[in-house]
């Protein structure tokens, strides 16, 4: 029983070990498919005290945080969690999360996630 109780207590320990390591893991994580969507470029002049209104559609919640995604220079929608303001039938008021020379990413934003490859769609 002795051994057996030591044996337990090794493997206990060996995973330990192993979880802790920097060894990155082998299998790359899945890609994410391209997507083609519109995309709102935003010229405000930035440090201007201003209103920032976007189009509601913009504006999502993931796990529960208001955000949209913003399009880096990768072509990759990236998630910016946001504070929202005043809602309107079309637009949604920005509090802050946006600095105003972003581009967000429009359209159908279910099949959207951070670090979805992003085709602009010019209307």
């Amino acid at each position: 029983m002795k051994l057996t109780g030591l044996l337990i207590v090794t493997s206990f320990l060996s995973a330990i070990s192993l979880a802790g390591c920097q060894k990155k893991p082998e299998v790359p994580p899945p890609s994410l498919p391209e997507i083609e969507r519109p995309v709102l470029v935003l010229n405000f002049k930035p440090g201007a005290a201003l209103t920032i209104r976007i189009p509601r559609q913009a504006l999502v919640e993931r796990a529960g945080v208001p955000g949209v995604f913003v399009l880096n220079q990768d072509g990759r929608a990236r998630f910016r969690m946001v504070r929202g303001g005043r809602l309107q039938t079309s637009q949604a008021e920005i509090l802050s999360g946006l600095q105003g020379n972003e581009t967000l990413v429009l359209g159908d934003l279910t099949a959207v996630h951070d670090g979805s490859l992003v085709t602009v769609v010019r209307k």
